[in-house]
């Protein structure tokens, strides 16, 4: 694993090193598999959000999806301004034990 990085095979590899997945006898492949599908379903669940939906992992956080209002911004080459439109756009909230575990 890199320096303050954590890549998907680096999380297949931890989730195959637990001691539940030794007892269920998964292979790397059935864990990526895995993995890769949950991550996935989770992409795609929050891209099906509506404005006031949100997906919920106790213990963990809570993904959901934000309006951002239209405003001005500039060009801080030019100080132009620019019209910038309202969009969706993804966030994640940690949760109570996320929070106090990190420290």
């Amino acid at each position: 694993m890199a320096r303050g990085k954590l890549t998907k095979a680096d999380l297949v590899e931890k989730v195959y090193e637990d001691a539940s997945i030794e007892e269920m006898k998964l292979s790397r492949k059935e864990v990526l598999t895995v993995v890769s599908v949950f991550i996935e379903k989770l992409r795609e669940s929050i891209e099906n959000l509506g404005e006031d939906g949100r997906i919920e992992l106790r213990g963990f956080g809570t993904f959901g999806v934000k309006k951002r209002k239209p405003r001005v911004a500039r060009n801080p080459k030019t100080g132009e301004e620019v019209q910038v439109p309202s969009r969706k756009t993804p966030f994640f909230k940690p949760g109570k034990e996320l929070k106090s575990s990190i420290k």
